[in-house]
């Protein structure tokens, strides 16, 4: 059987447990998360499956805050958090048709996060192709200590996806997602710079909370495909993604993947990701020049501001490599480094505010 159907038919994988590590490690003493990681996959019987896999991340450094100083240089606030995870799969499966389960819960000092999803697969022209439907809902409160209230916000995507069988080497994806976010969108860590005048004549730089729209739309289209080269036993994965939403961001990003068999143990995968968005329509580094005075309690409502640098116009190029041994039937051990680097592209965001990063992430995987 050639890989793309391996990889077609993966809702048939082997009972396993696997763990990983994982250090993120920005450039100039930023941000740095270390994670660990703890999943398992065990069939109950022939028609039901269950995933549990759980996450703790933590998190130190500095991330910039907002409008840069009046000396172009940007303000960094130091952070520490420990992020909680898990997310619980259960699938059923009756014949050509599959139904899936999710619940998700991750919470931080500041944060909770609960979400459900439900996906809906069925295969026909002779299981060569999967039609995939589904449907989630996240529902997120935010608490930081300085904040007068907890504040909410709900999300909710819908997904549609079909999967085709081209030949016994090739696969081809591809999924389309609309989703909607409501309520308080806003980072509360992040503020912009405005010149007030608080009596005639004295002008003095001020700081205030950004203030993002109350709501976001979003539309994703996501192409993939997969090919088996059998001469060489190796395999190509190639995706493409476009994202557009209410804000005015428009976004771009390919991933490359060749994954190759090295005799009969090892498989190296180098990659390489590229991403391209532009800005959102009210981002701005401070609102000096507006012809409105930012508030102190934002709500959502017009007018919107923000300088945070995630919300500019900017590309990352992600590259790196990955190697997995198999040391038996059931023990695999992977390692994989990945460089991310991000420029900003609006000509007038200072450098510094983009992170450069290295990633490292060791794994292993037993199979019983």
């Amino acid at each position: 059987m050639s890989a793309a159907i391996l990889i077609y038919k993966h809702a048939t994988a082997e009972d396993h447990v696997s763990v990983k590590w994982q250090d993120y490690s920005e450039d100039d003493g930023r941000i740095r998360v270390i994670s660990k990681y703890v999943g398992i996959e065990k069939s109950v019987n022939a028609n039901f499956r269950v995933k549990v896999h759980a996450v703790n991340d933590a998190i130190t450094g500095a991330t910039p805050s907002g409008s840069p100083d009046e000396d172009g240089s940007v303000p960094l606030s130091d952070m520490s958090d420990e992020r909680d995870s898990i997310v619980t799969d259960f699938e059923f499966e009756h014949g050509i048709r599959s139904t899936s389960f999710q619940y998700a819960y991750s919470k931080e000092s500041d944060f909770l996060s609960i979400g459900y999803a439900l996906t809906h697969v069925t295969e026909f022209n002779k299981r060569n192709t999967r039609l995939s439907l589904g449907v989630s809902y996240v529902d997120d409160e935010i608490f930081a200590s300085f904040m007068p209230q907890t504040e909410k916000k709900e999300s909710t995507d819908l997904f549609v996806g079909l999967t085709q069988v081209i030949n016994q080497n090739t696969l081809l994806t591809v999924n389309l997602s609309h989703g909607k976010s409501d309520g308080f969108l806003n980072d509360p860590y992040k503020t912009i710079l405005q010149n007030t005048e608080p009596f005639p004549g004295l002008f003095l730089p001020l700081t205030f909370q950004e203030n993002r729209p109350g709501d976001r739309s979003k539309d994703i289209l996501y192409v993939n495909t997969k090919h088996h080269f059998t001469k060489l036993d190796g395999s190509v994965d190639f995706g493409y993604r476009y994202f557009t939403d209410s804000w005015g961001i428009d976004s771009h990003t390919l991933d490359l993947e060749w994954y190759q068999k090295v005799g009969e143990k090892l498989r190296i995968s180098p990659k390489l990701r590229y991403y391209r968005q532009s800005s959102a329509r009210f981002y701005s580094l401070d609102i000096s020049d507006a012809d409105f005075t930012a508030t102190d309690t934002p709500d959502g409502s017009a007018p919107h501001y923000s300088a945070d640098y995630r919300l500019a116009e900017l590309q990352t190029i992600t590259y790196g490599l990955k190697a997995v041994y198999s040391y038996n039937e059931s023990l695999a051990l992977d390692i994989s480094f990945e460089r991310y680097d991000m420029t900003g592209k609006d000509g007038v965001t200072p450098a510094e505010a983009f992170p450069d990063a290295d990633v490292l992430t060791i794994g292993l995987t037993y199979q019983f």
